[in-house]
Order: C-alpha cells, then sequence, then structure tokens
C-alpha cells in the first residue's frame, strides 16, 4: 500500500468534504438555496426513504462547502489528500465518470490536425475526444491473447515505431488496464515515450485499486505517466460516475487542462458524489487492504473449484503471455465448448442471480471489489460446477482460431469529425460490406467501438457485428440500438 507511515496515515483519517457535509447537516440550517428538495424536505414519497439520508447532504456552493470549479476549502484539501493518496502531484475530482477526464486531457494536448497516438481498443470517451479537437488519431494495434482471443495491450515496440513514424505527434494516449485486467509494463512504456519529450496519458478507468496492495500491479502514477484517468466508482467503492484525475510532472499545460475541464463538467456538481470520493479514497488507505486479504484468498478458492471444469478455461500469466499483468479481481471466464457461448452462460447466471459486467460469444466477465463476499462466489461456483457441459473433440481448436480481436485496423477513408457531419443513409446492415460508416458502432459494455465515423466496413467487423446482434449485445453511438441498419455516408 502506498505511504504506510505513520503521519501519512494520520492525514489520510480525513475526509474534510464529507465531514464538512456532516456538520452543516447537523447545524439543522434553513436552506433557501438550490436543490429544490432542500435537504429532503420535499420528495416522492414512496422514495423518501430510501433516499432520506442522502438528500440531507446534497447541497450546493454555500459557505463552508467549498467550490469544485474554483477549490479552496475543503474540496481543495479533499483532492490534496487524494493526490497523496494515488501519488500524484496534483487530483481533480470528475464528475461524469472518466468520460469527462478523458475529454479534456485530449482537448488539452490536441488543437485541430494534431496527431495523437491512440490504442485501438480504447473506450469511445477517446474517440469522442478526438473528434471534440479534431485531432488526427495514429491508431495503435494492440496485441491479442491467442489463449482468450481478446486485444490486449500494446507492444512498446509498436509504439516507438509508431514515433519515429511521426516525431509530430503530441500524446500518446494507452488504456491500462484492459477491461479485462490485462495490462502492460507502463514504467517501461513511459520511458519509451518520454524518450519522446511527450506525455503520456493513460486511461485507467478499472485501475484505481491499483498500488494499493501488492497482489494489484503498479498505478500509472507509480509507473511515470504524466495524467490517468481513474473511474473510482468501478473497482473502488465511489458511487456511480464518480472519477478522478490525477497529473505529474511538466509536460502537461494544466492551467488549459482545469479550463477545458470548467466547461464540460456541470456548474452544479453533485456534492453527494464528490463526498464519495472523499470516502472511497480513505476507505482504499485505511480498510480495503484487510477486505482484499480476506477477499484474494477466496478468489483462489473460486479459480481451483472451477478450474477442474474442462469447457471452462481462466487466463493465466506466464511468460508466453502478450500482457505484464493481470488483475485478480477480474473474473475472466473463456469458454471453451460449442455446446455453450458467452451469452448462454449469462443468461444462465443472471436466471440464478449472479448479475457478470459483460458477456460474449466465447467470454463473461466478472468484476469482483473489496464489496465482494463470500456467499458471491460460492454461488458462482455452485452453479459453474453444476452445469452438464461437455467439452467437443477439437473445440478449444475452433475456438482459439476463431476468437479474434475485432480492434484491428481498418482502411480510414475520411477524419472522424469530417464524417459525422457528411450527408448519411441507414441501409441494412447485411448490406453495409465497403460501405464508409456515418456513426460509431460501440458494443456496450465494454465501450470500445467495433467501427469509427470515415471507416470502411470490412469482412471482419462485419462479421463481429452480426455475431454481437445475434446474442443480444446493447449498441451505443446507433440510431438503431438492434442495429438491424447502420447508417453509411451516402
Amino acid at each position: 500500500m502506498l505511504g504506510k507511515h505513520a503521519d501519512f496515515r494520520e492525514r489520510q483519517k480525513r475526509a474534510p468534504l464529507y465531514e464538512q457535509l456532516e456538520r452543516h447537516v447537523k447545524r439543522r440550517p434553513h436552506p433557501f438555496h438550490v436543490p429544490g428538495h432542500k435537504m429532503g424536505h420535499s420528495f416522492d414519497r414512496e422514495g423518501k426513504h430510501r433516499f432520506q439520508s442522502i438528500l440531507e447532504i446534497d447541497l450546493t456552493e454555500i459557505n463552508g462547502t467549498d467550490d469544485l470549479h474554483q477549490p479552496e476549502g475543503v474540496i481543495a484539501e479533499a483532492q490534496q489528500l487524494a493526490a497523496e493518496a494515488f501519488g500524484a502531484e496534483e487530483t481533480r475530482f470528475l464528475i461524469g465518470g472518466s468520460t469527462v477526464g478523458n475529454l479534456a486531457l485530449i482537448m488539452t494536448v490536441c488543437r485541430p490536425g494534431d496527431k495523437i497516438l491512440v490504442q485501438r481498443n480504447c473506450h469511445k470517451s477517446v474517440y469522442h475526444g478526438i473528434i471534440m479537437a479534431r485531432a488526427t488519431p495514429i491508431f495503435l494495434v494492440p496485441a491479442v491473447d491467442l489463449a482468450t482471443g481478446v486485444a490486449a495491450g500494446v507492444r512498446r515496440e509498436d509504439v516507438e515505431r509508431a514515433l519515429q513514424a511521426h516525431p509530430d505527434a503530441k500524446a500518446v494516449f494507452l488504456t491500462n488496464p484492459t477491461y479485462y485486467g490485462m495490462g502492460i509494463d507502463l514504467e517501461k512504456m513511459a520511458a519509451t515515450v518520454h524518450r519522446h519529450g511527450i506525455p503520456l496519458l493513460i486511461d485507467e478507468a478499472h485501475g484505481s485499486h491499483f498500488g494499493f496492495h501488492p497482489a494489484f500491479p503498479l498505478s500509472a502514477m507509480l509507473s511515470g505517466a504524466d495524467a490517468a484517468v481513474q473511474s473510482t466508482h468501478k473497482m473502488a467503492s465511489a458511487m456511480t460516475m464518480s472519477s478522478m484525475l490525477h497529473l505529474q510532472g511538466e509536460r502537461i499545460d494544466r492551467e488549459r487542462l482545469f479550463r477545458y475541464l470548467a466547461m464540460i463538467q456541470s456548474s452544479s456538481p453533485s456534492y453527494v458524489l464528490m463526498a464519495s470520493l472523499d470516502l472511497a479514497r480513505r476507505h482504499l488507505v485505511q480498510e480495503a487492504h484487510e477486505e482484499w486479504e480476506r477477499l484474494l484468498p477466496q478468489l483462489d478458492k473460486l479459480r481451483e473449484r472451477t478450474g477442474r471444469l474442462e469447457w471452462l478455461e481462466w487466463p493465466q500469466l506466464d511468460a508466453s503471455s502478450v500482457y505484464a499483468t493481470l488483475d485478480p479481481l477480474k473474473l475472466f471466464l473463456h469458454v471453451r465448448t460449442e455446446q455453450i457461448n458467452g451469452f448462454a452462460l449469462q443468461h444462465i447466471m443472471e436466471k440464478h442471480g449472479i448479475f457478470p459486467e459483460l458477456a460474449d460469444s466465447a467470454h463473461v466477465l466478472l468484476a469482483a471489489s473489496a464489496g465482494t463476499c463470500a456467499r458471491d462466489l460460492d454461488s458462482l461456483a455452485r452453479l459453474l460446477e453444476s452445469l452438464d457441459i461437455e467439452v467437443e473433440p477439437g473445440a478449444e481448436r475452433i475456438l482459439e482460431a476463431g476468437v479474434v480481436s475485432s480492434h484491428y485496423l481498418r482502411e480510414q477513408v475520411l477524419p472522424m469529425d469530417e464524417a459525422v457531419d457528411l450527408p448519411k443513409e441507414s441501409i441494412p446492415l447485411d448490406h453495409s460490406l465497403g460501405r464508409v460508416v456515418a456513426e460509431m458502432v460501440i458494443p456496450y459494455p465494454p465501450g470500445i467501438p467495433v467501427l469509427v465515423p470515415g471507416e470502411r466496413v470490412d469482412a471482419q467487423g462485419l462479421a463481429m457485428l452480426l455475431e454481437l446482434r445475434k446474442g443480444q449485445t446493447r449498441f451505443h453511438g446507433v440510431q438503431d440500438d438492434q442495429l438491424q441498419t447502420i447508417q453509411v455516408l451516402r
């Protein structure tokens, strides 16, 4: 865990923003300010019993509660404690998820026409940031894990080659870890990028717990990245939409960054969400380690119990892996039979009250955390053990050959920011081969685009979308969320 010395732990016992909200509630004030529920005095009768305690601290910028957009009091102190805990020089709270952090970072480092090196299997918010900045993405093809068929991180030598080919690139933007918990050696990557004098930006949405226990990889900040955006609500204990942006070094114009944050974050940020960030940081430092100490052996036991099932495989980090780290909290099930696919396994799980994070044709992903209990894991293990599933001869070879990453490069006919504004038409997805797509096609989760505006639909991408549609995947970014049709340029 970071900062084991006594004075660090003593400082980290505080949650200044949350404590100030509690002090205010105890005053029994007369709220002649927004929001209109007046600390819960006026609210839906049926829902009031559930929301009442939260509504009392759902406040606004009044004397004593500080201002997110110009923090000088308890919010500034809470952010400073977060920076210390996460090993950053400066931390900013994000109300709007990691999306606003990714958008602001890209618009900070890129002006119209500037190049930025981007991992192709990045989150949709990174693409949105590139469109908004009118930047030029130089896509980096991720390595594919042959055992599972999923895209992992990018190789350092590929980044080096891209930087040599594009010496005018303004930054490198990578995702670490992936949604599936696979990571790269960030220390070596940071050294590579910094030799070219530009910043390394990391979407660390699924790594807010990194660096807080020896079983977890080092965080982006501890590995030398210049900026990292973390979804503190995903793998830590903050409320949904609550994230953090961590910064260090002088390669990023912080004044420009904070100006963009002020533009894209709400001028009425939720104090409930900000307080949850304050408490999540304290929980990570003070309490989570003990909870992980209980959880991690239980996860090992789960893998041991289900590892005997021939139709199921857990990813294993070894010398042949294309990734350097693997998050033990990500329960990534690889289905090794044609008798059942990932979508069907997810459906069975949900019928038994077990709700995974996502599924695709060959995998189911479950995300554990400090809040996962032994009862959860036992229910999962007993269900998997109860399924009567066999492995057909050759099924494993078929899956490993057929389950491939959808995130290879495709022909980019037009820049994304131009393609979204050109005349378009909707056509049946089945007839879209060879057409130039006019919308972003995003299976969600994980929120990684298969096609982006301006790309030509190729056979691999079309096959992937047809397979996902058959599995009743939800799609974002498209006009037809059932994906019977797709928008293409006329």
